[in-house]
């Protein structure tokens, strides 16, 4: 079933005479009497039994009453129900109660079909059922329930059934004019004519009884009121009745005669006045204009010409004959294929397109004004769609020849949905001389601007629609003061009587399209001041398909509350009641926003905003309550007066003309600016204490810090009540909170530094019994009570500084994640955070306040201060406490402990956790390097190999021989054990391996620590490395550098200290090797091929620097000089040199890599500056110039041998002793190839 009312199907004759089911519509409602009057009509008002509307909370007055004028000189109440610059929607007066128990709720109107109608020219209303109708005079008011006129309808000579449709009702206007009579017609055809209301009070069986002679099958479907005197009736099959009523010796005299016309070339004619088959379904509007009536069906529109009595002889204009008579049809005009061709043009189908003509009116003299539906048939579809899209056309009506011609179409945006109940919708109303026009549909009336070049568009929609619904309208002439256009009075079966305005605020709306963030801000609006009230009978809802920025609105409507700048905004002369209605608005704001679905297209940083202008008015309402409390008791520049002096000062730099009440100016239009008017009470508190430093601070700190605490806890408390309404991602939030501006941190942070300070003097001054609980019988009970607040507000001063500071922090890294902001802005922030938790809750231990300080560490998971609090004397908890904590939090506080102990050298509290924390130590030592640690809890754990690993980090990483063996050895007992309880593996045997590494390097590093004792022993017995120098480093002597720092080395070694790999390397080199310390450079070889860690760089350079030691160690010159010397003594000095001992030992190294052996051309290479200076990061640029020229000396050096002495051939010759020694070739090592390059193979 659709919204405007389906083609009537015929009945077959023979059938029952009860008018089926599947119909058109119903066959009967309202009279549509004052659809198209062209005359006057009376203002009325709302009726004196609308009870006064009574404010159960400072927000109730979305239906604010307003004192208006009655005829500009009775006063009365209007309650509106919805305002804006456009229109206003107020009530009429209620139901009276007969009216409301026989409707019911609308859910009723499906089995109980119900018509109405309003007639301001008279003032009554009245609503029909298939029984009754009951009449009352909206317009009279009175102090008790209006009367209502109970009319009995006529009845049916057919049973209907439970469905019946309403008895057909209409208004007659007598000739006296007091009182209005009424006239019933049942669907049969049985009419009863009243010709006064109080007939029903009086005598209601005193009626005038007309039966109408109608066809079998068809039924009486409206009644249409042309003027006073007369009415149309008009049936299912298209048949029309004329009515006329004549007063005859003070008795009103009906009279029936049907309407009929020529049909066929003999003038024949026939009880339906309409040709084609579609239009014999019923007759859809009929309306007069300029002394002419117009009748429309399904596809036809006809035009009459009515005379004084009924119908003589008809006119027919298709044919030429004219004949005479009062009751003239005229003309008949297609308007379906009209409108079609003009809505589709070249594509109009009636195959294709489904078009319905709904209603008729006329506009002006000369303009008929049509409303239709239509929609595309569905393809594939035997039934017909819903008629969703509407349009209004105009039609011209040429003077002379009577043509008409469309003028223009007016668009309706509104798509219409399906309604099963019986209402006679969509219908119609255009007032006399208004530009808007009104459509009403079941549970929605829309307003349309007829005017062509000011496109307008708006609904009032009924909340509750499956049990509510429009049942009549009426249109008046007499409106409010700035109404441009008369207002329309319509009739939902719940709510009461509506009034309906459109302002002349309008015009400008009208001359330009209002955007659709304005309309969707005015919507808003609506529900925020007026969908409040649970009385209101409209809906707010935002319809599917909506336009606009929803936040931009939202954040516009908001502000407009927070300024208390709407206009919308009630007045409420007392400020604390005007604070909670601006706070409750804000809260309807975001019902609103969240019932309609828009708060998943509100962006976070909006809602953010949305909350912070209701946080501002709560925190606003807590501000005023500690002002309010203080005014009468008020100093000037005291204590007292710090907030209204700031706001006197605050409102006067910024130029307010206000001579009066600044306080309360601000708190009504200037909330917005508060966090401006906390910064000036700070600066106006500092100013006031620092004139006199004599001055008592204590209530200057109390009275500031109440203020701010105040206006913190109001925004805090507001956050978390409303977290789940405004849906705001706390954890990345993408604003930072406005109390967290900068300006407030440093506020509160200032505040609280003096607080503490404060309560320091006064213990100070007053002695320590100031800080004992106020007792009664102490002298200093006063100042116990001060000093116990001030320890109440810095506990709260501290709450606030940790709640805004971790807002802004992650409102920072939500920045900085989302908008690319600069991470040193987080990270300094997150530096400030992290410094500000322990000095501003720790304190507080200090004062007492230990519970508090738990609480706030709790809060703001500064586990470093948990920690510090359960290890102070004045906590009672201690380790169960700790316990608790790892078992609430996990590792991120466990952590945070062991960080402790270790910085505490708490040990043994470290390593002696219970069991069930293990997996914790473990992951800790996991993550964090503390392998001197960590390897005793995992051989406490049996994880042998994690307690090798850990060992071998500590032995690498020791300055210190003794502890490097030591760790190496347990190391390896370690290694072992693992391999022999889990088996062995490549990790296992590999981690071994390195191990034995180790040993074997502290090995040489003890072995060359005693050769060092051994040989620079003095007389006293206590060795000398530089004894050692003189005796064992001949070749130091002009290379400073290298003799400083082998005598470093040495020194560092006596000591034992451990040394690197490079250093290493230096001290086994850099010496004289010779006799038992030959093997020294193969032994650097060695442990240079075993290292890892060392740059390939360096490495390099250390590789070189030990071939270029070993080739200069001996003096070639003098073993080339072989003349007189026989080959056996020749042979007999190269076995002495220091290249054949090492050629030797890397012989007997196994799988000593080839690349290690290098040329004397090779070792020429000098180092780079940076490599050396990489090696020695901390000595200055002078020493390393110094050792790069030691180098260059041992290359010059070495270039001379190999020029003067052909030392390239030399060592050649001693590696090829090496292999005629060895006398195994798998073993020969061989340097140099035939190009001489120093290519090496073994």
């Amino acid at each position: 079933m659709f919204n405007s009312p389906a083609p009537r199907h015929t009945p077959r004759r023979g059938g029952s005479l009860a008018p089926p089911s599947i119909r058109r519509g119903t066959p009967s409602v309202f009279s549509e009497r004052d659809r198209d009057r062209d005359f006057p009509l009376t203002p009325s008002v709302r009726s004196s039994r609308l009870p006064p509307i009574r404010r159960v909370s400072p927000t109730s007055s979305a239906g604010d009453t307003i004192r208006t004028a009655r005829h500009e000189v009775e006063q009365y109440e209007k309650v509106y129900w919805s305002k804006d610059a456009t229109h206003a929607v107020s009530s009429a007066g209620p139901l009276p109660r007969e009216v409301q128990q026989l409707v019911k709720g609308a859910e009723d109107l499906v089995v109980r079909p119900l018509s109405g109608s309003i007639d301001p020219q008279s003032g009554f209303a009245f609503i029909a059922s298939s029984s009754t109708c009951i009449s009352w005079n909206y317009a009279k008011r009175t102090h008790s329930s209006p009367t209502c006129y109970t009319f009995p309808a006529p009845r049916s000579s057919q049973g209907h059934g439970a469905s019946a449709p309403p008895v057909i009702s209409a208004l007659y206007h007598g000739s006296n004019g007091s009182e209005p009579g009424m006239i019933l017609v049942s669907p049969t055809g049985e009419m009863r004519i009243w010709e006064s209301m109080n007939l029903a009070l009086a005598n209601v069986d005193r009626f005038q009884r007309v039966e109408l002679e109608l066809e079998q099958d068809d039924f009486v479907q409206k009644i249409w009121e042309i003027s006073s005197s007369t009415l149309i009736v008009t049936t299912t099959t298209s048949q029309a009745f004329r009515l006329n009523l004549t007063s005859s010796a003070g008795r009103c005299v009906p009279s029936v005669t049907p309407l009929t016309k020529s049909g066929g070339i003999f003038g024949r004619t026939t009880a339906s006045i309409f040709g084609s088959r579609e239009d014999r379904e019923g007759v859809v509007a009929v309306t007069s204009s300029a002394g002419s009536v117009f009748m429309m069906a399904q596809r036809t529109l006809q035009k009459w010409a009515l005379g004084a009595e009924g119908q003589k002889v008809s006119f027919d204009l298709t044919m030429s004959s004219i004949l005479r008579a009062d009751d003239k049809y005229l003309q008949e005009y297609d308007l379906h294929d009209a409108v079609g061709q003009t809505l589709y043009g070249n594509q109009w189908s009636p195959h294709r397109v489904h078009l319905e003509l709904n209603d008729l009116l006329a506009f002006s003299q000369e303009e008929l004004a049509v409303l239709v539906s239509y929609s595309d048939h569905q393809s594939g579809s035997g039934s017909k769609r819903i008629h969703n899209s509407h349009a209004i056309v105009l039609f011209s009506i040429h003077p002379k020849s009577n043509a008409l011609t469309v003028d223009r179409i007016v668009e309706v945006s509104y798509l219409a949905h399906p309604d099963p109940r019986m209402l006679d919708v969509p219908r119609l109303s255009i007032p006399s001389g208004s530009p808007i026009a009104f459509i009403r549909f079941a549970d929605v009336i829309v307003m349309v601007s007829m005017l062509p070049d000011s496109p307008y568009e708006d609904v009032i929609v009924l909340k509750e629609s499956h049990r509510n619904a429009f049942l009549g309208v009426g249109c008046r002439s007499g409106s409010a003061k700035h109404a441009i256009s008369p207002s329309l009075i319509v009739m939902p079966a719940i709510g009461g009587l509506l009034t309906v305005e459109v302002f002349e605020a309008a015009d400008e709306a009208l001359s330009q399209e209002m955007t659709a963030t304005a309309r969707l801000k005015s919507k808003m609006e609506q529900a925020v001041f007026f969908g409040d009230r649970s009385e209101n009978p409209l809906s707010f809802d935002l319809p599917a398909g909506f336009k606009g920025d929803p936040a931009e609105a939202a954040l516009a409507v908001s502000a407009e509350v927070l300024a208390s700048s709407s206009p919308y905004m009630p007045t409420i002369f007392e400020l604390r009641p005007q604070l909670s209605d601006r706070l409750l608005r804000e809260k309807e704001l975001i019902r609103f926003v969240r019932s309609n679905g828009l708060l998943s297209m509100l962006p976070q940083t909006t809602r953010r905003a949305l909350s912070r202008d209701a946080e501002k008015i709560k925190a606003s309402i807590d501000l005023w309550d500690h002002q309010n409390r203080l005014m009468d008791h008020m100093i000037p520049h005291s204590p007292q007066s710090l907030l209204s002096d700031a706001i006197t000062a605050y409102m006067s730099r910024h130029d307010s003309s206000e001579d009066g009440d600044v306080v309360r100016l601000f708190f009504r239009s200037h909330l917005h600016e508060i966090d401006s008017l906390l910064t000036t009470v700070v600066s106006t508190f500092r100013a006031a204490t620092s004139s006199d430093s004599r001055m008592d601070l204590g209530p200057w700190v109390e009275e500031v810090n109440n203020i701010f605490i105040s206006v913190n806890r109001a925004a805090s408390q507001l956050r978390e009540d409303e977290h789940a309404t405004y849906e705001i991602d706390r954890l990345r939030p993408a604003s930072e909170l406005w109390t967290a501006q900068d300006a407030l941190i440093d506020s509160l942070d200032g505040l609280y530094s003096i607080t503490e300070g404060l309560i320091r003097d006064r213990t100070r001054d007053l002695g320590s019994v100031v800080d004992e609980p106020p007792s009664a019988s102490s002298h200093l009970r006063s100042q116990q009570e001060v000093q116990a607040h001030l320890k109440r507000q810095m506990v709260d001063l501290a709450a606030a500084l940790c709640t805004n500071m971790e807002e802004k922090m992650r409102a920072a890294k939500t920045r900085e994640m989302d908008k690319g902001v600069d991470p040193k802005l987080g990270a300094s922030l997150a530096e400030r955070w992290a410094a500000l938790k322990p000095r501003v809750i720790r304190p507080l231990v200090g004062i007492d306040r230990v519970s508090e300080a738990y609480e706030l560490a709790e809060h703001h998971s500064d586990y470093s201060t948990l920690v510090y609090l359960c290890h102070q004397p004045k906590t009672t908890r201690g380790q169960v406490q700790l316990q608790t904590y790892i078992e609430r939090f996990g590792e991120v506080f466990a952590f945070v402990l062991y960080e402790y102990y270790i910085e505490q050298g708490q040990l043994h509290a470290l390593l002696s956790q219970d069991e069930v924390y293990g997996h914790l130590l473990t992951k800790f030592f996991d993550q964090y390097h503390y392998p001197e640690l960590a390897w005793m809890h995992h051989i406490a754990c049996k994880r042998f190999g994690e307690a090798a690993a850990s060992l071998h980090t500590v032995a690498t990483t020791s300055q210190e021989l003794v502890k490097d063996h030591l760790a190496s050895s347990i190391a390896k007992l370690a290694a072992v054990a693992e391999i022999k309880t889990r088996g062995p593996s490549q990790t296992r045997v590999d981690l071994l391996s390195t191990i034995d590494d180790e040993l074997e390097l502290v090995k040489v590093q003890n072995d060359l620590r005693e050769s060092l004792r051994s040989d620079s022993t003095t007389k006293r017995g206590s060795p000398s490395i530089e004894n050692f120098v003189v005796t064992n480093c001949k070749g130091l002597e002009n290379r400073p550098a290298f003799k400083a720092l082998f005598i470093d080395l040495g020194r560092r070694l006596l000591e034992g200290k451990a040394l690197d790999v490079e250093g290493l390397i230096d001290a086994l080199t850099l010496k004289d090797n010779h006799g038992s310390s030959a093997g020294d450079s193969a032994v650097a070889l060695d442990r240079l091929t075993k290292s890892s860690d060392l740059p390939e760089g360096r490495k390099e350079v250390a590789l070189i620097s030990i071939w270029r030691r070993v080739f200069i160690q001996d003096d070639w010159l003098a073993i080339a000089r072989t003349a007189g010397r026989s080959e056996k003594a020749q042979r007999g000095l190269q076995r002495q040199t220091l290249t054949y001992a090492t050629v030797r030992a890397l012989g007997e190294i196994k799988d000593f890599p080839s690349n290690y052996i290098i040329s004397p051309l090779t070792a020429t290479q000098p180092p780079l500056l940076a490599e050396v200076a990489a090696r020695f990061p901390e000595r200055p640029a002078g020493e390393i110039e110094m050792l790069m020229r030691d180098h260059e000396d041992e290359i010059r050096t070495l270039q001379r041998y190999m020029n003067e002495a052909v030392l390239e051939e030399r060592v050649k010759e001693v590696v090829e002793l090496v292999r005629e020694d060895t006398a195994s070739a798998e073993d020969v090592i061989g340097i140099g190839g035939e190009d001489g390059e120093g290519d090496v193979e073994m």
